[in-house]
């Protein structure tokens, strides 16, 4: 079945639908089902700690709050995913489910059907990859506002050391999904860019 990962000829129509790059879909669920749970549990459990030894932590309202919307977004990733996940199929999926001949004999219908499939996934699985996301700045945050020691602390210097290589880690991360959000939508972002600037330019050429 190589023919569906193979570049269409100029004009010809893509056979069947594939996520975009094509391990999209394993990256997602390695992140969304392994990552996302462990990184739920690290956040209850500093939120449990926080909790219980409030006069050890600077801020520990905030830093709970912080911490408990990190874990109930990140869940949010994995609900979103597993839902995303039940519209996520290729052709070979099909063949192996429905055999070669029955797929053939009904491409008229599996393939638009596919094809609608396909954006429902690509709909939730944006959702919950921005979830993901979120989990993880506010994560990072909720750790690096827990780092910064009280007014009765000692070792001072050390725990500002941890919070500050913390949170400039959180923000780096912050920038690497920005970049990599503007990378994945570039038409979109230049086209808006361009639009207003056109706009812009007529109203003021109006004015004139």
């Amino acid at each position: 079945m190589t023919e569906e990962f193979r570049p269409p000829l100029p004009g010809a129509r893509k056979p069947w639908k594939a996520p975009i790059p094509l391990g999209y879909g394993p990256a997602d669920a390695m992140a969304l089902f392994i990552a996302a749970p462990l990184l739920t549990a690290a956040a209850l459990s500093l939120a449990g700690v926080v909790g219980g030894a409030e006069d050890h932590f600077r801020w520990p309202g905030p830093i709970l709050l912080l911490l408990v919307v990190a874990a109930l977004t990140l869940i949010a990733s994995i609900q979103l995913s597993y839902h995303s996940r039940l519209y996520l199929y290729s052709h070979a999926d099909l063949v192996d489910w429905l055999s070669e001949t029955y797929v053939e004999n009904n491409k008229a219908w599996l393939y638009p059907q596919q094809v609608d499939d396909q954006a429902t996934w690509k709909r939730y699985a944006r959702k919950a990859v921005w979830c993901f996301n979120l989990g993880t700045l506010l994560l990072g945050l909720g750790i690096a506002a827990a780092l910064v020691p009280p007014a009765c602390a000692t070792q001072t210097a050390w725990r500002l050391s941890a919070a500050v290589v913390t949170l400039v880690a959180t923000v780096l991360d912050g920038v690497w999904i920005g970049s990599l959000y503007f990378q994945a939508t570039p038409d979109s972002l230049v086209s808006r860019v361009g639009r207003t600037i056109l706009r812009r330019r007529r109203v003021f050429n109006r004015g004139s």
